[in-house]
């Protein structure tokens, strides 16, 4: 086994692993990162994980070299344009990550305006994320709406759908969503865009 302590990093292949603890075991090939604290108990660095354009910043993380497969705590990720927050995220692939009791948004804030709880969360990079039961919340406040299921795609180039809306607060209307709406491809040179506000 290799400890390594400060600013470490570990590199193999196209996966790279920086924390201020990193124990490296050599014969199971499994390596395990630690957040770093203080004597006053203030956290100094994160455990990252990077793979390909996917990088995973977590309180702790165990993950086999040669399987590919691991497990990542309090874990903050971004797919394409979600920002991601999990308790527990699963690593089965390079591709697949499976998340528990996590948060999803497209708003970039440490403490977004608005974003969509779920216990469970499977996402497929590039392609999409599929959820159990789904409820939003504005400002860390649960809206009492629940959806059976969630389905987002997360395909890249040009493509049809929702335009995600941005939380406002005004004085003339109070609370609400603005920028609500529906992007429309016709052709390759041609685009609809309708938008409203809630």
């Amino acid at each position: 086994k290799m400890l390594l302590y400060g600013k470490t990093e570990i590199k193999y292949d196209d996966l790279q692993v920086n924390a201020p603890t990193i124990v490296f075991d050599q014969q199971s090939q499994y390596v395990t990162a630690k957040m770093g604290r203080d004597t006053a108990g203030i956290v100094t660095g994160m455990a990252k994980m990077k793979q390909g354009e996917t990088i995973t910043v977590s309180d702790s993380l165990r993950f086999n070299f040669k399987s590919q497969k691991g497990l990542t705590y309090s874990s903050f990720f971004q797919q394409d344009e979600l920002y991601n927050f999990a308790e527990k995220v699963k690593k089965i692939d390079p591709e697949t990550f499976f998340a528990s009791r996590g948060r999803f948004t497209t708003c970039n804030l440490d403490t977004p305006h608005f974003a969509f709880r779920t216990n469970k969360m499977k996402l497929i990079n590039k392609k999409l994320a599929v959820t159990g039961p789904i409820h939003p919340e504005f400002e860390g406040v649960p809206v009492p709406i629940y959806l059976p299921f969630g389905f987002f795609p997360l395909s890249q180039g040009r493509h049809s759908g929702m335009l995600a809306p941005q939380f406002t607060a005004s004085e003339q209307f109070g609370l609400g969503l603005e920028g609500l709406g529906y992007y429309k491809v016709l052709n390759d040179y041609f685009d609809v865009t309708l938008r409203s506000n809630l």
